[in-house]
């Protein structure tokens, strides 16, 4: 019998250089670990369209939930260090360095489902 509070499991590529995606709003576990991630939302996107030129670059924000047993903290990661907002690219968490290398979609690209990739290190 199935555990009625299971977490549905993000689509999640691994590779060679430690990095994890995971679609909004599911959950992705950090191999040989007890950490989990979800992502829950885009808070704010303001990055320049694709085909547009920009005098800033602009940011994204996401939400994103860290779980590992009864520890559980919610950080706002950017897609640049940007401290007017006090938005980072990186966050620490349960002995792991976790940094947001991608947001899909891209303003003004592809139509595609929204995800977020991570590269880990442990610290």
């Amino acid at each position: 019998m199935s555990n009625c509070t299971t977490q549905s499991q993000a689509q999640t590529s691994e590779s060679g250089n430690n990095t994890i995606t995971i679609g909004i709003n599911k959950t992705a576990k950090i191999p040989n670990s007890k950490i989990n991630l979800e992502f829950k939302n885009i808070v704010e996107d303001s990055r320049c369209p694709i085909d547009a030129t920009c005098v800033w670059e602009g940011i994204a924000i996401v939400y994103v939930n860290v779980n590992s047993g009864k520890q559980t903290e919610d950080f706002q990661v950017a897609t640049r260090d940007f401290q007017p907002k006090s938005a980072n690219k990186s966050f620490s968490f349960s002995g792991y360095r976790f940094t947001l290398t991608d947001l899909k979609p891209y303003p003004g690209g592809k139509e595609e489902s929204e995800s977020v990739t991570f590269k880990y290190e442990k610290e």
